[in-house]
């Protein structure tokens, strides 16, 4: 846009110069040859639009030998159109033309040398464009820890294909139902503030801070509401497996989504919004305790950093 703009600034101020100079040398010409015609007032006001009109105020009048068109056009600009005239009026033509060709063609390559660098600039980037790095000079990428990530959830899968060779516990999809059934329990029991029998799905610990959560809730007034919660199978993925001849445990990590907020005595909301769901991702570690699988923690760092816990620097 700039580049038109030059182009097009100079272009007008070339024409300009020229119309400007032909016109004096009309002027000059028609002094000198005694060129037809009364004045511009005359043109348009004896001869008007109509009769004799701007046509004959233009090439019979002369409009005082002063023409911002090309002068053989008029015909008689020059004193009855002489031979010189029309030589010059042709040359002051071709003048013109070739500036506009000088003009357009350097507005062209100008354009072109910028697109050119432009886009040559473009394709460096992409090419080039380095990743961060640390103080150690490296490049900082998520690659090695998803790699890691990943396998750690390939493992899982077949040590767990493994154990359920021999323990039916073990068992991917009974694993999936225990976690779900777990899941859906603790948000209802959550909702009504009564973990009631949350020994068969908590571990005691666990079950004792919500217990205290609760109670701190309730004396505030408050109640926390969760609706709708959701939970398929093909959220769940396992991502960590041990067992051992004193304990036996996995770490799970699950996508879900809820309606959840908070009211308070008389049923306002004071803390998140009854329709808006919430998407969440969590890490929850099942333990076997009491011939069933119970929650024993949940986790809720990113899946990056779950990566200790899959390799068992954590756990």
């Amino acid at each position: 846009m700039m580049v038109m703009k030059r182009w097009a600034k100079k272009m007008s101020i070339a024409i300009t110069t020229l119309l400007i100079v032909t016109s004096q040398a009309n002027i000059a010409l028609a002094r000198a040859g005694g060129g037809r015609g009364g004045s511009l007032g005359r043109s348009y006001s004896g001869g008007a639009m109509s009769g004799g009109g701007f046509s004959g105020g233009y090439s019979g009048g002369g409009l005082n030998g002063f023409a911002f068109f090309p002068f053989f056009w008029g015909g008689s600009s020059y004193g009855g159109g002489s031979f010189f005239g029309g030589l010059i009026s042709i040359a002051l033509i071709l003048g013109i033309v070739y500036l506009i060709y000088i003009a357009w063609g350097s507005s062209r390559r100008t354009w072109k040398n910028q697109r050119s660098k432009g886009h040559s600039n473009y394709n460096n980037h992409n090419d080039s464009s380095p990743h961060p790095i640390d103080v150690t000079g490296k490049p900082i990428t998520n690659a090695e820890n998803l790699r890691r990530f990943n396998n750690a959830i390939q493992y899982t899968r077949e040590n767990m294909r493994y154990y359920a060779e021999s323990f039916s516990r073990w068992d991917r999809q009974f694993l999936i139902e225990r976690v779900r059934q777990v899941f859906f329990w603790i948000q209802d029991a959550w909702t009504r503030q009564d973990l009631t029998g949350g020994e068969n799905y908590i571990v005691s610990s666990v079950l004792q801070k919500y217990s205290l959560d609760l109670e701190n809730m309730n004396s505030r007034g408050e109640r926390n509401v969760i609706k709708e919660p959701v939970l398929h199978a093909e959220d769940i993925e396992f991502i960590h497996s041990y067992l051992g001849e004193s304990s036996q445990y996995f770490v799970v990590m699950l996508r879900a989504s809820m309606i959840d907020y908070t009211v308070d005595t008389s049923g306002k909301i004071i803390a998140g919004e009854d329709d808006n769901r919430l998407y969440f991702t969590e890490f929850w570690r099942f333990t076997w305790q009491g011939d069933q699988w119970v929650l024993s923690e949940i986790y809720q760092e990113d899946a990056l950093e779950m990566t200790q816990i899959a390799r068992g620097d954590r756990l």
